[in-house]
């Protein structure tokens, strides 16, 4: 997707939660995504070979699945452990007729009523974020197998004529609850440029 306008915009993740993961290779330092997952794994665990081997795959897990609209992928990795997920930033131009609420509303019907919470941004003005979880059907011969319920937290910003819609899903519920508020303070760290 991607916005059209010439406003440029810059986002500063806190490196000690979020790692940015490179959109395509080579890229930067790193000609392919297993020189990527294998330096980050050797900063990360810098003593456990048999932890380090179980990181490596999992960054290389979070390269490879990388959504297709996405402008920006982040690994929500703290340095200490506590939690992984994976959040999406995809950055449009503003349709004036939609409300944030209505921009923050999920694609999709939720097992349970979607919640909306407000926060007041210094970039922003305000972010709406939502919370809601899918389940899954999928059709297998003559019958159909229920998966588990997959949670699913939308955040989105408007400013001078884009929209910062920040996404994640993810099996763990307990993860996304994590991510939830560093989610916005991520969101907020959004610079944006419209001097061109």
């Amino acid at each position: 997707m991607g916005a059209d306008t010439v406003t440029s915009y810059e986002i500063q993740p806190d490196l000690e939660l979020w790692i940015p993961v490179p959109r395509s290779f080579p890229e930067a330092d790193w000609d392919t995504a297993e020189q990527w997952a294998e330096d980050l794994s050797e900063v990360a665990i810098p003593g456990d070979l048999e932890l380090r081997k179980t990181y490596r795959e999992l960054a290389l897990e979070v390269a490879a699945n990388q959504a297709a609209d996405a402008d920006h992928t982040l690994w929500y990795s703290p340095e200490d452990g506590h939690a992984m997920g994976t959040a999406h930033l995809v950055i449009e131009d503003d349709d004036d007729e939609a409300s944030l609420e209505e921009l923050a509303a999920p694609d999709h019907d939720s097992m349970s009523p979607a919640q909306t919470e407000e926060f007041d941004s210094t970039v922003f003005g305000r972010i709406i974020q939502s919370t809601s979880v899918i389940s899954l059907d999928l059709p297998r011969a003559d019958e159909t197998v229920l998966l588990p319920a997959i949670g699913h937290v939308r955040t989105v910003g408007r400013c001078k004529g884009l929209v910062f819609i920040l996404e994640a899903f993810d099996s763990d519920l307990s993860n996304l609850a994590l991510m939830m508020d560093p989610m916005v303070q991520l969101l907020d760290t959004v610079t944006i440029d419209d001097s061109e």
